[in-house]
């Protein structure tokens, strides 16, 4: 479960999503849980191993980094009791898929540039509000 300040800025987000399927910005969206960390050898939930692997590709191709919010640590195991390096997973996280392609992960970093899920989410609705207020393309006489 998520402390309470995550789980209302989860709350609000899921709003603003809502606010922007309505709007017909986003087609359609889906909120996923995940647990806060998982064994870096991939011995865990294959469908987060691979969102995981995912991301970090996406991030690798676009130039950007996922550290230092998806980071490697070493962790303590209560069920085993051994040390291992573990993938800690953030709190919140916005992927944005366009075609069925991922095409932007939130939050990541560019440089000394940090981009937050609120800013991934500013940029959809930026981008929702751009292409209202731009005038219809015409054909060239």
């Amino acid at each position: 479960t998520l402390p309470k300040p995550a789980s209302g800025r989860r709350d609000r987000l899921r709003e603003r999503l809502c606010d922007l399927a309505a709007g017909s910005t986003v087609e359609e969206f889906d909120v996923s849980t995940w647990p806060k960390r998982v064994p870096r050898d991939g011995s865990c939930d294959p469908a987060v191993r691979d969102r995981y692997l995912e991301f970090a590709a996406w991030a690798r191709d676009n130039g950007v980094r996922l550290s230092p919010f998806f980071g490697t640590r070493e962790c303590y195991s209560m069920e085993t009791g051994e040390r291992g390096e573990w993938v800690v997973l953030p709190a919140l996280c916005l992927a944005v898929y366009e075609d069925g392609d991922l095409s932007a992960v939130y939050p990541h970093a560019d440089g000394d540039t940090y981009h937050s899920v609120l800013s991934g989410l500013r940029h959809l609705e930026t981008a929702a509000t751009e292409a209202t207020e731009s005038p219809a393309p015409s054909a060239a006489d």
